[in-house]
């Protein structure tokens, strides 16, 4: 077997041909633009997963001067690596806990963080390590997930697993969801000492033309892992019908198309 055929088997690499497409390309997309990265900025994009991010910034044609990516899981890492290519190919890719950056003081003039704020242990500590990186009257551009009631998408995964897969399962779903307030979120942000604190709700309305198939790459892809490796095949089935029902008009017999409702944050440092 090659080295490409080993990684294809990886979470990391389901991940990338599943939810990136779908969820994180668009996503990425938006967040670049309201951060609007500038020729001669050194940029961060932090918990970069497989790269989508970074990889959007290193097409958009800005002059930058330098464009680091940082994870810390070498599986996600490994797969933003070997797409790295072309204008993706000067991103330095690191390994790091995002509480424990291996970055001098005031490295960065902008750090963007997609979906990952909420998965972080020890947010203040994280956001305090993304103050202390930055320089001074640095930018960041923050996206994060708003509540299940907000995603109906992320409701049907939810409660398609608690049925077939058990409630810990739902429960990782519902972690993706695990910082939807916008006070909450502000206070973060304010206590780690940035300034000028916006947060605007923001909805994307997502496609994805075979919804059975992403039903079955999302629940075996998601960002806390592998929630239909082990069951049954009707297990699996039953999981994939139940959300697809669950999913009520989003779902027209074949595709799908569903609002991903997040909270985008910007501020200074």
């Amino acid at each position: 077997m090659t080295e490409t055929a080993a990684r294809a088997t990886t979470f990391a690499d389901r991940y990338q041909s599943v939810l990136v497409p779908v969820i994180f390309e668009p996503w990425a997309q938006e967040l670049v633009r309201r951060a609007d990265p500038r020729a001669g900025e050194d940029i961060l994009d932090l918990a970069c997963g497989t790269g989508v991010v970074a990889r959007a910034i290193a097409g958009s044609g800005v002059d930058i001067a330098s464009l680091t990516a940082a994870d810390h899981s070498a599986e996600m890492l490994e797969v933003a690596r070997a797409l790295g290519a072309g204008a993706a190919s000067d991103i330095d890719w690191r390994q790091a806990d995002a509480a424990h950056l291996p970055f001098e003081d005031a490295s960065f003039d902008l750090v963007l963080c997609q979906q990952a704020l909420q998965f972080f242990p020890d947010k203040a500590a994280a956001l305090a390590e993304v103050r202390r990186v930055l320089k001074p009257g640095g930018r960041v551009a923050f996206c994060v997930q708003r509540g299940l009631d907000a995603n109906p998408m992320l409701q049907a995964q939810a409660n398609a697993l608690d049925a077939f897969a058990g409630p810990d399962a739902g429960n990782a779903v519902r972690a993706i969801c695990g910082l939807p307030e916008r006070d909450r979120l502000h206070a973060l942000f304010e206590g780690a000492g940035f300034r000028d604190v916006q947060i605007d709700a923001v909805t994307l309305t997502l496609h994805h033309p075979d919804a059975r198939a992403f039903a079955a790459g999302a629940m075996g892809g998601m960002h806390t892992g592998d929630k239909l490796s082990g069951l049954a095949h009707d297990r699996i089935e039953g999981a994939i019908d139940a959300f697809l029902q669950g999913l009520g008009p989003c779902f027209d017999g074949t595709a799908m198309r569903f609002p991903h409702s997040s909270h985008v944050v910007l501020a200074r440092g």
